[in-house]
């Protein structure tokens, strides 16, 4: 008689396998000692393995910041002017609010970190900002957030040094492979208790969620965009006072 054969087992589900830290430092490893890019399996979307994540410096960010930030008010107040001193229909409107407009929207996308154009080796997710490339570590996610509208899905990705926001379809432009390794990550974060994934970003991957899920969570980029439309408001009255007077 042959011996009865073992059965197999539940398989995990489609989230519950993330490459750990330590793959992550053998592939840097390999590649300083051999020259030779070891990652994940070749897999349609990823890339050579890109080595630590490229970081915006702080000072870089905050100088971009408040070179807009001038710029906004000084456009804002010859716009408030414009239109107080000259009047006009909307089209005239839009184009003297517009470079504060585009000041406005820039210091949105380096405020939130957005990016495109968006790549992965299975270890690092980096995308071109106003700012050049940047990225993080999927292995070290701390925060995971999501802003839905009718159009678009925007996902925010923080590990511990930086933050990305992207968009759900640059996300699966990057290919399939891509889609899948950040949305283990996603999953491993939440199950290793660092946080929980929000409604919005889950359907990205159609992801179960918590009972104690919040609808989108937390993006940080509350307090950048009202400062920013704060200045838009300042440089206006502004522009507007000195037109009456």
């Amino acid at each position: 008689m042959q011996p009865p054969q073992p059965q197999p087992g539940p398989q995990p589900g489609p989230y519950h396998q993330q490459p750990g830290p330590q793959q992550y430092g053998q592939q840097q490893f390999a590649q300083q000692q051999f020259g030779q890019p070891v990652g994940p399996p070749p897999s349609p979307g990823f890339v050579a393995p890109l080595g630590p994540p490229q970081r915006v410096p702080g000072s870089v960010r905050t100088s971009a910041l408040v070179l807009l930030g001038v710029v906004l008010v000084g456009a804002s107040v010859f716009g408030g002017y414009e239109v107080a001193y000259y009047g006009g229909n909307k089209f005239q409107v839009i184009m003297w609010f517009l470079p504060a407009i585009l000041a406005l929207l820039a210091m949105g996308f380096i405020w939130q970190a957005t990016v495109w154009s968006v790549r992965c080796d299975g270890w690092v997710l980096e995308g071109t900002g106003l700012l050049g490339r940047q990225g993080i570590d999927l292995t070290r996610l701390t925060r995971v957030g999501s802003s839905v509208n009718a159009r678009a899905t925007q996902v925010v990705l923080r590990d511990d040094v930086a933050v990305l926001t992207l968009d759900a379809k640059a996300l699966h432009k990057a290919g399939p492979a891509v889609v899948d390794a950040v949305g283990r990550a996603v999953w491993a974060g939440q199950e290793q208790g660092r946080y929980v994934v929000p409604r919005g970003a889950a359907g990205v991957w159609g992801m179960p969620t918590r009972p104690d899920a919040p609808a989108n969570g937390h993006s940080g980029a509350t307090a950048g965009v009202l400062s920013a439309i704060g200045l838009l408001v300042l440089g206006t009255v502004i522009g507007v006072v000195l037109a009456l007077n």
